[in-house]
């Protein structure tokens, strides 16, 4: 089990995106949009985009959002200190990866040997990949390839330097899903209701928080984001065929404060709640 991550889309939001073709009202700008729904579309089995942060950024967490790529998708991860060197002589290159990162794989050789290739899956699915040691380039390029799609829709893009702590979250972690649908009965004994979308949700606890995670960490984040602009949680990195529905996208719905409990350490509470539209 890994420690748990909080992502910004701070840098990627900053950055100039360029990519291959899109639609009239689909583009790559979405990618930068809050609204995970209104997506970035390409027209083709191939895809991809390319982030200029203006300099050279620390960057430990890439990630593709709420994508409706099939179990046969992949993608390939590479920065560099020029656009050009992105195809030419990459400082980091992650190679193919699953492009539903809850995959262990996306070949024909993989798929001769799972009965469920949807198993772990959820309508629109994330591709994550998390760094243990961050990479520092200007130049970011992400390519896409689907094999069974004949076109690709993306709803956001991250590139962050996330927060991990050095020690996880403690004991007690929640994960639910909240259903704000409304149900009335009627005299006659009748169900009368109303279904609205559903939401998960997660709440956790940060105990033993050095001071630097705690101002320099949260408090950032915090302070940034507040209670409107989205976060990516990753309750656990190597959750594996579980990523996808642990993974929330969402915002902080509440912004608890941090206590000092003894000195140098430090606790926090949060609640993420997730954002579907």
């Amino acid at each position: 089990m890994g420690n748990m991550v909080l992502a910004t889309p701070l840098l990627s939001d900053a950055a100039v995106l360029s990519s291959s073709a899109s639609p009239e009202g689909l583009p790559v700008s979405n990618l930068q949009n809050r609204a995970i729904s209104q997506v970035w579309r390409t027209i083709a089995t191939t895809a991809y985009v390319v982030a200029d942060l203006g300099a050279a950024k620390a960057i430990n967490l890439i990630a593709l959002l709420g994508h409706n790529g099939s179990s046969r998708s992949y993608a390939r991860i590479r920065g560099a200190s020029t656009e050009a060197g992105l195809t030419g002589t990459p400082g980091y290159d992650s190679g193919n990866l699953p492009f539903r990162s809850h995959q262990t794989g996306y070949d024909a050789a993989w798929a001769a040997g799972v009965t469920n290739e949807q198993y772990g899956a959820l309508a629109t699915n994330h591709f994550i990949r998390f760094l243990t040691a961050a990479q520092t380039w200007r130049f970011w390029r992400i390519d896409i390839t689907d094999p069974l799609a004949s076109f690709i829709d993306v709803g956001r893009l991250y590139l962050s330097s996330a927060f991990q702590p050095q020690s996880n979250m403690s004991y007690g972690l929640q994960e639910g899903i909240g259903d704000p649908s409304r149900v009335g009965i009627t005299k006659a004994g009748r169900i009368s209701s109303r279904e609205n979308p559903k939401r998960r949700y997660a709440e956790l606890g940060l105990d033993f928080l050095s001071e630097t995670e705690a101002r320099d960490g949260l408090f950032d984040i915090e302070w940034a984001q507040g209670v409107t602009r989205d976060v990516l949680l990753i309750p656990d990195p190597d959750a594996g065929a579980y990523l996808q529905k642990r993974t929330i996208y969402g915002r902080m719905s509440q912004l608890n404060p941090a206590l000092s409990t003894y000195f140098g350490i430090y606790e926090k509470t949060l609640r993420i709640e997730e954002i579907t539209r």
